[in-house]
């Protein structure tokens, strides 16, 4: 081994600022030191190999007892003696990490330490302090406070474009970016283009003919901002991005596992987000609903039927069904992982069920935290028997009054007294939730709550009550509730942490999953991962401000979509340019509108609309694209439905977990079973013969020529014009027309329908 001479130790500590007299500081001076600069040294480039739990060397440099310990090798440190230190002779040398030499100006941080009598700071080290190549501390970005910047400026070789490059501040932050990277944004899409790119984009369908022509006409200067108020005012907003929502909490109408059982009550939640959407329900009071509406408004049918949320997952009746109470435990903690992890992703974009078995690997969250949250669902189970109906005769015991038919009679009165929100909705309350109809969670004593040593049931540590996680700055993490708390008040504590306006990841998560629908990709391109396995801030000041816009705007998502939609930055044509294409290929720089595929919903609902045969049904239990039948499981056998029941939007399709529907899964159409904060977007060959030989399609194209026909009339002409723009909401060139004019007098209208409705400008929102 090379030992480093006198001549490079002295040269470290005087780069140190260190020279062989002494200095005399306090102690706690001292300490302090330790953890600022040796700690995370030792933190970034050394114990991920050397600690408590991975003794490689057999030396573990979490503290100081073990340092002075030593390895295998023999004693770690030699304190004030750098040269005779086998520490300092690793790293010197560059040994130690193993072929990532530790930089010049650590090495004489450490030389430093190690001369001056390697005094210790916090014992044993925490290593959540400190974020490294390999995992994140409590330093990380998304822990930190929101901390609003001001708009930068941009060049004039920007702003000197012909067009109006900047609407409002999101596109300062978006053109400096562009700057920084010798880039220009792109011009404004065509009108036609951006028309439909809006219609689909909030409302999940195409312009029809007459509203397309309505908007081309109109040339006065707000008429675009007065079409983005109009479909956000749209029904067909709730429902679009209602879909969007059901992606993330892993939403299905069926239990799952072996039995799969249908779940009849379902539609219920689904209708809730449709309306609480389309009302602009603040997003922390969404939230909170979902989390304990019980608590909030228990008379309330609504707010209890919102929270349907936590079981919207999948559960296992067989497992819950054993006769052995270890496998039970076993099933229960999965249950309590599954709605755990639903949370925390859905509304703070973090793991933590990393931290079942272990402190996180990645994040700075204790096992003991995980606990704590699962302490605040402790009391919360499955309910099989959710709704009750009182035209079914029953003899009604204690708790089943307490949980539907005689709650909704006692309390009929109040309904009358409620908010703004639930008012709206009582007018067809008797249609879409029954005559008396009323959504009960089961809801029990919670039991207490241990740490589970290595995840393990039958191995119980430390008893916990809820709480947060302390690492998330700007909120405190201790819930204050009382050791016998209900479990719906231990739920609601939970709510009001994550809902809080200090709560640096709530707003952050939130605002990018909305750039995520509306751009193809997140500021973060991880929507349900904001931690260190997450991925990188593209616009980490973009992202900041839109968050404490979004807190600003008291947590209205419309507002946020109203401020993405009128921005330059969302109205850029989709073209491709060869000089942005070379800095920037993945355009996460946003200097064009990148060109998406229609998801397989959105698919479907626009072949129903350009066809004619689109229901605008809304709410009420879905349609069934399935036959069923028991056999202790229940099975699903898929059938391609005909009828007008059948053609209403996708949203209101039944989702069962085991009866996946074959054209929109070649779509990639997501498992119900698993959140999909971001699909899966793939290209294959499948997908052009379901457009081409599907029965849905074909039908889709035969319905399409008969609706121009009686339409348009008997001009071929006239009928090459309405076809074009119902499919891609414009009118046809005058080589389009004459082409199609030939086509058609040579192979008949249905063919050329279906070539029209396998395109990709169909196909594809540019």
């Amino acid at each position: 081994m090379n030992k480093p001479d006198l001549r490079t130790i002295i040269s470290l500590l005087v780069v140190s600022g260190t020279v062989f007299h002494a200095v005399v500081d306090p102690v706690v001076a001292e300490d302090q030191e330790f953890d600022s600069s040796v700690a995370a040294i030792l933190v970034k480039r050394c114990t991920e190999c050397h600690n408590g739990f991975d003794l490689k060397g057999g030396l573990d440099l979490l503290s100081k007892t073990a340092v002075e310990k030593g390895g295998d090798s023999g004693p770690t440190l030699e304190a004030g003696d750098l040269e005779n230190s086998l520490l300092w002779q690793r790293i010197a040398s560059d040994e130690m990490p193993p072929e990532h030499p530790i930089p010049q100006e650590e090495k004489a941080v450490l030389a430093k330490w190690i001369s001056g009598g390697a005094n210790w700071g916090t014992d044993p080290i925490d290593v959540f302090r400190y974020s490294s190549e390999n995992r994140a501390g409590y330093d990380w970005w998304s822990l930190q406070p929101i901390n609003r910047p001001d708009p930068p400026e941009y060049s004039r070789r920007i702003s000197k474009q012909k067009w109006n490059v900047a609407n409002n501040s999101i596109d300062n932050f978006i053109l400096a970016k562009l700057d920084e990277h010798r880039l220009l944004p792109s011009p404004p899409a065509e009108k036609e283009i951006l028309v439909r790119r809006l219609y689909l984009d909030v409302t999940g369908l195409p312009p029809s003919p007459d509203d397309l022509q309505n908007v081309l006409v109109d040339d006065s200067t707000d008429a675009y901002e007065r079409l983005v108020d109009r479909l956000l005012s749209s029904p067909a907003y709730g429902e679009r991005w209602a879909r969007h929502w059901l992606d993330v909490i892993r939403f299905g109408e069926s239990q799952g596992f072996e039995r799969d059982k249908l779940r009849k009550n379902s539609w219920r939640y689904r209708d809730w987000v449709v309306d609480a959407l389309n009302q602009d329900m603040p997003y922390d009071e969404f939230t909170k609903l979902q989390l304990a509406g019980d608590e909030i408004a228990g008379d309330n049918m609504y707010a209890r039927i919102a929270t349907g949320f936590l079981g919207a997952g999948e559960w296992d009746e067989v497992g819950f069904s054993q006769r052995s109470p270890v496998f039970k435990r076993v099933v229960r903690q999965d249950q309590l992982e599954d709605m755990t992890s639903a949370i925390t992703q859905t509304f703070l974009g973090l793991t933590v069920n990393c931290a079942r078995c272990h402190d996180h690997k990645f994040d700075p969250i204790l096992q003991k935290e995980y606990y704590q949250i699962t302490a605040a669902l402790a009391g919360t189970f499955h309910g099989q028997d959710i709704f009750v109906d009182v035209s079914t005769p029953a003899e009604l015991d204690d708790n089943r009054k307490k949980s539907a038919v005689y709650e909704y009679r006692q309390n009929l009165a109040k309904e009358i007294g409620l908010s703004d929100f639930e008012v709206k909705q009582l007018g067809e309350s008797k249609e879409r939730y029954g005559d008396f109809s009323q959504y009960s969670i089961k809801s029990q004593d919670p039991p207490e709550t241990h740490v589970l040593l290595r995840g393990d049931p039958e191995t119980r540590g430390e008893l916990v009550q809820p709480a947060g996680i302390k690492s998330l700055k700007g909120v405190s993490a201790e819930f204050e509730l009382p050791t016998d708390a209900t479990d719906s008040r231990r739920r609601l504590a939970l709510a009001e942490w994550i809902a809080n306006k200090g709560n640096p990841l709530f707003a952050r998560t939130m605002v990018n999953r909305l750039w995520h629908y509306h751009f193809g990709t997140g500021l973060v391109d991880t929507p349900n991962d904001l931690g260190f396995n997450g991925g990188q801030r593209s616009h980490p000041e973009l992202l900041e401000w839109l968050a404490d816009e979004f807190i600003q705007q008291e947590f209205s998502i419309k507002s946020m979509h109203r401020l993405i939609l009128n921005s330059a930055t969302y109205k850029q044509s989709s073209r491709s340019r060869e000089d942005a294409k070379a800095v920037d290929a993945g355009n996460r720089l946003v200097w064009r509108c990148t060109p998406r595929r229609l998801d397989s919903e959105s698919l479907r609902d626009t072949l129903l609309a350009v066809s004619g045969q689109l229901t605008r049904e809304m709410h009420g239990p879905g349609y069934f694209d399935f036959t069923t039948f028991n056999a202790n499981s229940q099975f699903y056998e898929v059938f391609d439905p005909v009828g007008e029941s059948f053609n209403r939007r996708s949203v209101y399709r039944t989702i069962v977990r085991s009866g996946r529907s074959p054209f929109m899964d070649t779509f990639d159409c997501p498992d119900p079973s698993t959140k999909s904060p971001n699909r899966s977007v793939t290209t294959t060959p499948l997908q052009a013969l379901a457009l081409m030989n599907n029965s849905f399609a074909m039908r889709a194209s035969t319905t399409l020529a008969n609706r121009l026909v009686h339409e348009a009339g008997d001009s071929i002409e006239d009928q090459v014009v309405y076809l074009i723009r119902l499919a891609y909401s414009r009118n046809p060139t005058d080589e389009e027309t004459e082409d199609l004019v030939q086509v058609i007098g040579q192979v008949g209208l249905v063919p050329v329908c279906r070539a029209v409705l396998n395109s990709n400008e169909l196909v594809l929102v540019r």
